[in-house]
């Protein structure tokens, strides 16, 4: 006869090796450090989303081959927001209650981050922006941080510019209807003051698609000295393109955006006034020569842009973040991050405030002829010479 053993101590005997098996995996603890990379991959701002991946990973490159994070390897998880808040939240769900990860970098858009950002501080995991610009973000939590400034600064800045420098009095402004353009034409309106100055119209449009025939029809019946357009590329060109269209002179203000997409535009974006952050690839800073040199190498020749910039950075950050922090808990990385400053990166100098925020002023610049020029420069070169 075959001895069989008692079905009760097989049980016993395999749930003994079970919680051995667990705790000499608890002991050993984690073999790798993960963060969750949440970011518009595929959608309307997919092309945005991929300057960002590749910096990711440029970074996450070197982090590890100078030994990782905590002396063990970093490794990304990426996850596509597909430019939708919804899918940045199940995003996020997934990265958070099924991979455990205590941070999350992403998302570039504001309306994303600003779903992510309450689900993230309720589970106590940092989520920290290389993009995200939208006023309401500097509340939005003590785990929420970002390396790119808030819309503020920049409509604040360029609304005196126009009112006080250009002195434009009769304002057109066209608008992308999301948390990035509400946040940018509200700062602008409040600041866009003084005698017999007026905005005439505000025209929002859903992203990806700006209705094109309202927009000249409005220009061509108000003819405004100024037009200020918010709005993601490609949807600046095409308003560009319609605003040519309308054979109205005024001057155009736009928001900001790596160099290299407004380059795109050639002709179109011609004379337009935008406010840019220092970063750029032909900058002689060694920094910056450094990041451009490893990036090139990296991609086959191509220059990172400034999305790329401020994610490669954005990582760096959130890993000596991590590296710092005394334990291995999102509250932990919180604390490191809140107290970081002077950080030295591709895109210069970053401090944290206790906001999670950054203060980084914009300079104002005009493209003309295929490059850009300070407006001093650009005003400098209408004069014509004496004699």
């Amino acid at each position: 006869m075959t001895h069989r053993p008692h079905r009760k101590g097989q049980k016993l005997r395999t749930l003994l090796t079970l919680l051995g098996t667990a705790v000499l995996l608890s002991a050993c603890g984690p073999t790798e450090t993960r963060i969750g990379c949440i970011l518009p991959l595929s959608g309307h701002a997919e092309r945005y989303g991929e300057m960002a991946r590749k910096g990711v990973e440029l970074a996450a490159e070197e982090i590890n081959a100078a030994g990782g994070l905590r002396g063990k390897p970093l490794v990304m998880l990426y996850r596509d927001s597909k430019g939708s808040p919804s899918a940045g939240l199940r995003a996020a769900t997934n990265l958070i209650d099924e991979e455990g990860v205590n941070a999350i970098l992403g998302d570039l858009l504001s309306e994303i981050t600003l779903e992510l950002a309450p689900f993230c501080e309720k589970r106590q995991v940092v989520l920290f922006s290389p993009a995200s610009s939208a006023p309401k973000i500097t509340k939005a939590g003590v785990y929420v941080f970002r390396n790119y400034p808030s819309d503020v600064l920049e409509g604040a800045y360029l609304a005196q510019f126009a009112s006080e420098k250009l002195r434009l009095l009769d304002l057109v402004v066209i608008s992308v209807a999301n948390a990035y353009g509400q946040g940018l034409k509200e700062s602008f309106l409040k600041y866009y003051t003084g005698p017999n100055r007026e905005v005439h119209k505000v025209i929002s449009f859903p992203q990806g698609d700006p209705d094109l025939r309202e927009i000249r029809s409005v220009v061509e019946s108000v003819r405004p000295d100024g037009i200020y357009v918010i709005a993601y590329d490609p949807d600046r060109r095409a308003i560009f393109e319609a605003l040519r269209a309308t054979g109205v002179e005024a001057r155009i203000l736009a928001t900001r955006d790596s160099r290299d997409l407004i380059r795109e535009a050639g002709e179109l974006a011609e004379d337009v006034i935008f406010p840019l952050d220092d970063y750029d690839s032909s900058n002689s800073d060694p920094n910056v020569q450094e990041f451009v040199r490893k990036y090139s190498e990296r991609y086959g020749g191509e220059l990172p842009g400034l999305w790329a910039a401020q994610a490669y950075d954005a990582l760096h950050m959130l890993a000596r973040g991590i590296d710092g922090a005394k334990g291995t808990y999102g509250q932990d990385v919180q604390i490191q991050l809140s107290t970081m400053k002077e950080y030295l990166g591709a895109t210069g100098v970053t401090n944290l405030d206790t906001n999670g925020d950054v203060t980084r002023y914009p300079k104002i610049y005009v493209f003309s002829g295929g490059d850009f020029l300070t407006y001093e420069a650009y005003e400098a070169a209408q004069v014509p010479p004496e004699g």
